[in-house]
């Protein structure tokens, strides 16, 4: 298997940081509905689910900004055009979609947006950031195993 090109160690921090984070995210959102309401319980999870969403917001901003000062490493060759397109168009998606998540959520807790129904818009896009994580992952286990292209090794920690 051919090894490619890495992205830098900031990069690779940024985006497993992240990944952690919004690991946190889907499960204290979807876990707090199981304890009853004014539980500490409940609380706890809602307010490490509201800290770790800020800390999201935060750590994509910085990862966009280092993205777009620090180009990603070259795609594998011999990989077809309409693939480089979907790639680049899932990493958008998905760059946009965790930017907005924590600013809709934000919104939620307030009582603007609660009168929106915004807190309905929040759990939808966290279902499609779910869809696009499955791509996500999915592409990058197709890439490794089946292509064998070392695609997937850009994003892992370094190895001497």
């Amino acid at each position: 298997m051919p090894i490619a090109a890495t992205y830098d160690r900031v990069a690779r921090l940024l985006h497993w940081t992240v990944a952690v984070l919004i690991l946190v995210q889907f499960a204290t959102g979807w876990s707090w509905g199981f304890f009853e309401r004014g539980t500490d319980s409940r609380f706890y999870l809602f307010r490490l689910h509201l800290f770790s969403g800020y800390a999201v917001l935060g750590l994509v901003v910085l990862r966009i900004v280092w993205r777009l000062t620090h180009p990603a490493p070259p795609l594998p060759t011999g990989m077809p055009r309409w693939q480089h397109i979907l790639a680049h168009a899932t990493h958008g998606v998905l760059y946009l979609a965790i930017l907005i998540q924590p600013i809709l959520g934000a919104v939620t807790t307030t009582a603007f947006g609660k009168g929106l129904g915004i807190g309905r818009i929040h759990v939808a896009l966290a279902y499609g950031i779910a869809a696009l994580v499955v791509v996500h992952i999915g592409a990058a286990l197709w890439h490794h195993f089946v292509r064998r292209d070392g695609l997937i090794l850009r994003m892992l920690p370094a190895r001497r």
